[in-house]
């Protein structure tokens, strides 16, 4: 169940952050691909490579409409219990499952909604606990943009560019993998 990719969006659906978190031999496989290698032109030699492949950004995208059904108007919220708190109320779960991986959100109380793609490998009898584990994840990298939030120098509703938290997330989420392959 490792994580594969994260979206940070704002409450009017803008996209804050995009991440996908691979290894040097994910990088070449079919999954990534520049936007130009889809019409048969050669990739450019000086671009660093997005932070997220298109497949990725594809299935967020799909995985925001399905939070849209959750979340939009009546009967919105569907998904909380009644009297929960705290990440209870917050954590909304598995949104859809597409192809090998699991697509997983998370909303915070001012709208802000994180949708995490993780790895399908685990067995239905362990989900109760991944889920959890998945929870737990969603809950630190929501501190972690509180923190990027309350910087002074961060503008609210822009786009995430600081690589403080960027190294942060990707050490945070680099642990989790490691815990999840034990």
């Amino acid at each position: 169940m490792a994580a594969i990719s994260l979206a940070i969006i704002g409450k009017n659906n803008e996209p804050l952050f995009i991440k996908e978190f691979f290894d040097e031999s994910n990088r070449c496989s079919t999954n990534f691909l520049y936007e130009e290698e889809l019409f048969g032109l050669p990739p450019p030699k000086d671009r660093p490579p997005p932070a997220c492949s298109l497949r990725q950004q594809f299935i967020l995208h799909s995985a925001l409409d399905r939070f849209e059904q959750l979340a939009g108007p009546s009967p919105g919220y569907a998904w909380r219990t009644i009297n929960a708190s705290g990440t209870d109320a917050m954590f909304v779960g598995l949104l859809c499952p597409v192809d090998d991986l699991r697509v997983y959100g998370y909303m915070t109380t001012t709208q802000i909604k994180f949708i995490l793609c993780v790895e399908d490998d685990a067995l239905p009898d362990d989900q109760p606990s991944v889920d959890e584990m998945i929870k737990r994840l969603l809950f630190k990298i929501h501190r972690l943009y509180v923190e990027q939030t309350l910087n002074p120098f961060s503008s609210m509703g822009a786009p995430i560019s600081s690589p403080r938290f960027e190294s942060q997330l990707k050490s945070t989420v680099t642990a989790y993998n490691h815990a999840v392959a034990r």
